[in-house]
């Protein structure tokens, strides 16, 4: 027998004879923004009825809480920002919290499209119970998005999540980060090397002098850019020593970057979306960049103590993160960083061969140890140029005779450069290296790891569907926005219910209690359940 709350039927046509009837709605409503003066179109979403049954008792009585945490979440924001966007005079716009909030909801549906986004408005009830019910056309969704991108990427996003933090009561002393790949709106099979983007750009100048249409202009100033980005990691990757052979841009997303996607599914043009989440799995900062996770953390650590109103205490990193910049940017804040060097703390780097961190420093002679103990001494010292950073050089001359040669080094001769950060660095190992500290990294995985893997599977993120790094912030702070909104309506949830079983242990405990003091201590039941009487010392 299913044990599922049972709903009304709202076919009845019989109305309840002192009860209420569904009012006319009369169409749209009209109300002035207390801040701005601008007229909006608004909903009432406590005038939608079901049949004879209004929508607020029928999402309550189906257990849809969701609607009922979004909605209020949403109303606690300050939407003065939204509203100055718009002209004194026109058409009335829809109201921008109502907006945000098809939007958002749609989004936690795993809802992409604006036209779906159009449809869900019109048929799902707790999207309507969220919007007041409008019915706004997918047109007026998109402008929407693309007027009030900046609002979306910083200050809304960081007004919301406060309000969540603080109805949630989730500690954010703690912090761990994160970030995936995430495959850009372009096919992969059509990706340009560096011939075939030059002579694009040459064939657009072409056509550019024959014919200087809008549609001949729109692609001269889009192969002029794809050249000059192309050009531009081209020359990183010569500053750094590393070939340009492999190196390709896709024309129509040119500013993704063709790097390794998870999973093993081979190479395509990318960004990289990263995030830092609390022990609740509340995202307190996001950032997305073209092919790096560590270039943002600093930004991200800033965001996060806006959001959170104090400077985190600690953050914990995978070893993608054990980077110079990460550890100056913790250090720079006096946050406690914990980021090991290989897959686990204590578990050095893998390596063919012996890696640099197997080699021991020892300050006090300024000289290195390799895994077999031989000593490596300083060879030289040498300052900071345009390609290459300062740094001192240690050698020895035992190698020749070593018998681990093999796993060490293929030249004739080990040697071991260290820059002025390899101090820091020295210092994370040790750090890493202890007992308690291996069990508070162990969290991390719990902490952040379900972020990514809630929003490609719930939320449908396994592809950007914008292009240009502008709207695929966009997109990514959408998808940010409705997953907190998601853990939220769930926190909340479970909190209830914690409460609820508080509660119910708590009244079987007293009738328990009670029970005893009518069978042991024969005494009698008492009229009134606030009277209270002592009997043999025993308070009731």
């Amino acid at each position: 027998m299913s044990t599922a709350t049972k709903i009304a039927s709202p076919d009845d046509p019989q109305f309840k004879l002192f009860g209420d009837s569904p009012p006319d709605s009369g169409g749209p409503r009209l109300k002035t923004a207390v801040g701005s003066g601008r007229r909006f179109v608004t909903g009432d979403a406590k005038a939608i009825f079901l049949g004879t049954i209004r929508l607020e008792e029928y999402l309550r009585q189906a257990g849809q809480t969701v609607p009922f945490t979004v909605a209020s979440l949403l109303g606690e924001q300050d939407w003065c920002a939204f509203e100055e966007r718009y002209g004194a005079t026109g058409r009335a716009p829809y109201s921008p919290r109502l907006m945000l909030g098809l939007i958002l909801y749609g989004v936690m549906q795993g809802v992409h499209s604006l036209r779906e986004l159009e449809r869900l408005a019109r048929l799902d009830l707790g999207c309507m119970w969220v919007t007041g019910g409008i019915t706004p056309d997918h047109a007026n969704i998109g402008r929407f998005i693309v007027m009030h991108e900046d609002s979306l990427t910083q200050g809304f996003f960081e007004s919301l999540t406060g309000s969540i933090l603080k109805a949630t009561q989730a500690p954010s002393k703690r912090l761990a980060g994160d970030g995936t790949v995430i495959e850009a709106a372009c096919s992969h099979y059509k990706l340009l090397k560096e011939e075939a983007v030059k002579a694009r750009a040459e064939a657009a100048r072409g056509a550019l002098e024959q014919d200087a249409g809008d549609a001949a202009q729109r692609e001269y100033q889009a192969s002029a850019r794809c050249l000059e980005i192309f050009e531009e990691r081209e020359r990183a990757r010569k500053r750094s020593g590393r070939s340009t052979d492999t190196l390709s841009i896709s024309g129509t997303e040119p500013e993704a970057m063709v790097q390794r996607l998870k999973r093993g599914r081979g190479r395509a043009a990318s960004y990289k979306p990263s995030v830092l989440a609390n022990e609740n799995r509340i995202i307190t900062a996001m950032a997305i960049d073209a092919s790096s996770e560590t270039k943002v953390v600093g930004a991200m650590l800033d965001q996060s103590a806006r959001v959170i109103g104090a400077q985190v205490e600690e953050v914990l990193f995978d070893a993608g993160y054990f980077d110079d910049g990460v550890i100056a940017a913790t250090l720079e804040r006096d946050i406690s960083l914990l980021c090991p060097e290989g897959q686990e703390p204590g578990v050095l780097k893998a390596s063919k061969v012996f890696h640099k961190s197997s080699f021991h420093y020892d300050p006090s002679t300024n000289t290195y140890r390799c895994p077999v103990g031989q000593v490596l001494s300083l060879v030289r010292t040498t300052g900071a140029t345009t390609s290459t950073r300062a740094h001192s050089l240690y050698g020895t001359t035992a190698c020749g005779s070593c018998a681990h040669r093999a796993n060490c080094t293929k030249m004739a001769k080990r040697r071991i450069k260290r820059h002025p950060e390899d101090e820091q660095r020295d210092a994370l190992r040790q750090v890493m290296e202890q007992q308690q500290v291996r069990g508070i990294f162990g969290q991390r995985k719990a902490m952040v790891e379900p972020v990514f893997s809630h929003m490609r599977a719930q939320q449908g993120l396994n592809r950007f569907r914008r292009r240009g790094l502008s709207a695929v912030k966009r997109e990514f702070a959408l998808h940010v926005l409705a997953y907190n909104l998601a853990r939220a309506a769930a926190l909340l949830k479970a909190k209830f219910f914690a409460r609820l079983a508080a509660l119910s242990v708590l009244s079987a405990a007293r009738n328990c209690y009670r029970q005893f003091q009518q069978r042991i201590l024969k005494v009698p039941r008492l009229p009134h359940p606030n009277f209270r009487h002592m009997v043999v010392g025993v308070p009731i």
